[in-house]
């Protein structure tokens, strides 16, 4: 099947503009009407009308009330095409569609009783033919008729002006959203649902009704996600000025949802995995998502709705945009140095591995096969990186500036990268033309670090150098726009004042350094001794550095670097030398041992009185083996499995009394309270009890079976599952039964009983795997239980790549069935593949094997097709 590309530079403005359009929707069981009446202007002299479509049955076609035979317009699989039109004119459209029948739940689809929509991306066109683009932006006005008793909810955008009861057992709801949106935003809900109601009041002092809906039974579990919303709105006022625009604010939990959830203005749609919630079903995690992920979703309310974009390829102008500022919130509800941290291991395990895969791409891609498939790492947490950097760059003051700017220019407007970035460049004094190739160059730069100190000059001199491997289709880059915070440390870790050219405060009053050329040479001067150098805190921008700094400069930054990052960082850089040590002695065959100072380093911090739990929690964390693939030539699953059980098991005997002590401590602790920093005291217990757990010591595996039988809350309870999970004996059966029994009629906390098994590294795990799609409990049409097992076990780096099983062919045969009834679930397993080029020869042969035949099947979605294709 020919699927052709698409590309930025292609774009072209629409040739009409809408009004206003008026939605009818009237639901049945079997089908469902949709009368679509839009005001449309003519903005392109001669252009014939062309509307997207894709699916639904056109009933009816009247311009100016007047019907169209099938002579006067040109009907094909993804479009309608009328030649002559008027100038100006109503445009009246019907169509039939088989919601019931939408396995894909793109568009108009029925989970469980309940109607749902998802548009974004380009999935408006599945309802109705339409100008399905974001740049078109009109008023909606929505009325929904359905049965009373079976679809008493009946939801869309916007302010809710009345229901009527129509006398029939059915009823009527009628919306208007008064703001101009894309269609992608449109959203539309009916269905029997429990609700919570609150009301929060705008700084103005309007008083905004909340509704959070969800099945009957469950709705007591909405009101952690009530309260973050509340937090939320509140947050967006004092942070960015940002009120909330509407009289109404919806939030609703779907169990059959592509995505994790969705900004349709003023009614959002959420998978109930980010919504439910208490002691019992939900983790500390899941509570710290779930608030994570309303704000983001209420945050796009004005970076996304308000201001929406022009074209698909600006998606990071809203989607990195608001991950950006769900950070920010995080960090103000959290602990601001560990949400850093947190923020900064999700981007190196998913995207620099992106970065660094077949599938690179751009911040603002330049072309596509499926505009869904730019629902990626790079887009979103890249991007978000890259608005960091600009805040780095002109400090938070500046970037308020900048902020307030932006919506001034662009409220109401469909805009690019471009605008944005002028928007907080221009009110600065600041020039982002070379900075802007951090959305049109992809890849994860390289800056190498040389140091030199000249004693009698009392000099140091810092060289900088910046380079980027070839991605797909950009062979050789030009040099980026860098910022750099920088610190220089005494022998006490004092930060000392810095006196060299090229080298300045922000309005923050941080040093950074802008590395703009491919090498920059920066002297300090009076310096009376040699300094420690503290470079990239914060993470200040997605850069891989190349610093062969001595072990004595790199154990003082673990103990004494004010910036709480960096001194995890150096903690990583060490573990992750010693990784890449024992992988080589692993495929060598020799003895693994471990560097005495880093386990002794590792025992201090534990016994250190002033360190919060939460960081040394993330102290005690190794890189991941995501992270690790990244940095090793070879992918060698079985070398990564016996390094990381070598590692982990040596920190467990060194550090065993530390470990012990630490769990005591904080085990039993406030069981049922859920804030951040109880949750970090029960991760980093937890943490030293799957540390011990690897010595398979009786004393600490009955401890972990104890942990499981006596929970009082799902963290402890998950923790303890995952440890005996890992092993062969009755008491792993034991308790993933128990499990089952007593979760099997609550999907949303059922599916991490699969997840646990998944991502096990027993050497059955994919036998246990492929038993558990033929589980009752298991649905291939759920998009939430092919991510709980087959995405997670495509995650599971060693299992998924072992060469004594057939994991390949049978993901393969997952991916080709899932793609037939929904091609972006199916993509989002293609992931999986990412690291084929690092396998051994004949790994690496068998993998791109089952890719081929993928890519062989005829029917393959474009969506699987244009992430797989390019491995090969």
């Amino acid at each position: 099947m020919k699927q052709e590309k698409i590309f930025l530079k292609d774009y072209k403005s629409p040739d009409f503009t809408v009004d206003n359009v008026n939605l009818d929707f009237i639901l049945n069981e079997d089908f469902c009407r949709v009368i679509s009446q839009s005001q449309v202007r003519k903005t392109t002299p001669g252009a014939p009308l062309l509307l997207n479509g894709e699916g639904p049955k056109l009933i009816s076609i009247k311009v100016d009330g007047k019907a169209l035979d099938s002579s006067q317009y040109e009907l094909t699989s993804e479009e309608l095409m009328v030649k002559d039109v008027p100038d100006q004119f109503t445009l009246e459209i019907e169509t039939e569609l088989q919601p019931q029948n939408n396995t894909a739940l793109e568009g108009l689809y029925k989970s469980n009783g309940i109607f749902c929509t998802q548009c974004e991306a380009q999935s408006f066109r599945t309802i109705t033919y339409f100008w399905d683009r974001p740049d078109v932006m009109t008023s909606y006005s929505v009325t929904i008729e359905a049965d009373k008793t079976k679809y008493p909810v009946l939801l869309s955008n916007g302010d809710r002006l009345k229901v009527e009861d129509l006398g029939n057992g059915r009823h009527k709801a009628y919306w208007k959203d008064p703001h101009k949106k894309p269609c992608y935003l449109f959203a539309l809900v009916a269905g029997d649902l429990g609700v919570i109601r609150d009301t929060f009041t705008t700084r103005s002092g309007r008083k905004v009704n909340l509704e959070v809906y969800a099945a009957h039974g469950k709705q007591d579990r909405c009101h952690h996600a009530m309260e973050s919303l509340k937090k939320s709105m509140k947050w967006d006022e004092e942070a960015f000025g940002l009120e909330y625009d509407l009289n109404d604010y919806m939030i609703v939990a779907i169990d059959d949802f592509n995505a994790g959830a969705m900004e349709n203005k003023g009614l959002n749609i959420f998978n109930s995995r980010l919504v439910l919630a208490d002691t019992a079903s939900a983790t500390d995690t899941d509570f710290f998502s779930i608030e994570s992920v309303v704000a983001h979703e209420y945050f796009h309310n004005w970076t996304g709705n308000r201001v929406t974009l022009r074209d698909w390829f600006q998606l990071s102008l809203k989607e990195g945009l608001t991950v950006f500022r769900d950070q920010e919130f995080s960090g103000d509800m959290t602990d601001r140095g560990t949400q850093r941290i947190d923020d900064v291991d999700g981007l190196r395990a998913a995207q620099f591995a992106e970065d660094a895969g077949t599938n690179a791409h751009p911040v603002r891609p330049d072309s596509c096969m499926s505009v869904d498939n730019f629902f990626t790492s790079t887009i979103y947490e890249k991007g978000a990186e890259v608005i960091r950097m600009m805040q780095t760059i002109v400090g938070r003051k500046g970037f308020r500036k900048g902020m307030d700017e932006y919506f001034r220019r662009h409220d109401g407007q469909a805009v690019t990268t471009e605008d944005f970035a002028a928007a907080i460049s221009e009110p600065n004094g600041k020039d982002f033309t070379q900075f802007r190739r951090w959305y049109s160059q992809a890849g994860t730069p390289t800056v190498k670090v040389q140091e030199a100190y000249d004693a009698s000059k009392k000099e140091y001199t810092l060289t900088l150098e910046q380079s980027c491997a070839p991605t797909p289709g950009q062979p050789t880059k030009e040099p980026f726009h860098i910022p750099l915070m920088v610190a220089l440390l005494d022998k006490q870790g004092k930060e000392l004042p810095l006196n060299a050219k090229g080298v300045h405060t922000n309005s923050d009053g941080k040093y950074i350094i802008e590395l703009r050329e491919a090498r920059e040479v920066y002297t300090f001067t009076g310096m009376n001794e040699k300094p420690v150098l503290s470079i990239l805190r914060e993470f200040s921008a997605p850069v891989t550095l190349q610093w062969a700094a001595a072990a004595d400069d790199l154990y003082f930054l673990v103990e004494k670097d004010p910036d709480s990052f960096n001194r995890r960082e150096m903690a990583q850089k060490l573990a992750s030398d010693i990784y890449s040590d024992l992988i080589a002695k692993a495929r060598k065959k020799e003895a693994l041992t471990v560097e005495p100072r880093f386990l002794k380093a590792l025992n201090a911090l534990l016994l250190d009185t002033k360190a919060s739990p939460a960081f040394k929690a993330k102290m005690l964390q190794l890189p991941s083996l995501h992270v690790l693939a990244q940095k090793e030539a070879v992918l060698d699953a079985n070398a990564f499995y016996a390094a990381r059980n070598a590692f982990r098991t040596a920190i467990a005997k060194e550090c065993r009394q530390a470990l012990l002590d630490t769990y005591r401590q904080y085990h039993g602790v406030e069981t049922k309270n859920h804030d951040s920093k109880v949750g970090a005291h029960r991760r980093l217990k937890n943490m030293a009890l799957g540390y011990l757990a690897e010595t398979k010591d009786p004393e600490i595996l009955k401890l972990a079976s104890e942990q499981y039988w006596k929970a009082e809350n799902l963290t402890d309870r998950m923790a303890a599952m995952a440890i005996l999970a890992e092993l062969d004996s009755p008491e792993r059966t034991k308790a993933l039964d128990h499990f089952y029994q007593e979760w099997k009629n609550d999907s949303v906390v059922l599916n991490k009983w699969f997840t646990v098994q998944a991502t096990s590294l027993r050497p059955h795990t994919l036998d246990e795997v492929k038993a558990l799609t033929k589980h009752p409990a298991f649905n291939i049409t759920n998009p939430n239980n092919v991510y709980s097992l087959l995405r997670a076990f495509g995650s599971n780096l060693i299992r998924f790549n072992d060469p004594q099983t057939d994991a390949f062919k049978f993901y393969a045969d997952c991916i080709i069935e899932i793609d037939a009834k929904n091609p972006q679930v199916a993509s989002r397993l293609c992931a999986a593949f990412n690291f084929v080029q690092k396998l051994e020869p004949a790994m690496k042969d068998r993998a791109l094997s089952e890719i081929k035949r993928i890519v062989a099947v005829e029917t393959l979605s474009k969506n699987s097709r244009e992430l797989l294709q390019s491995a090969l």
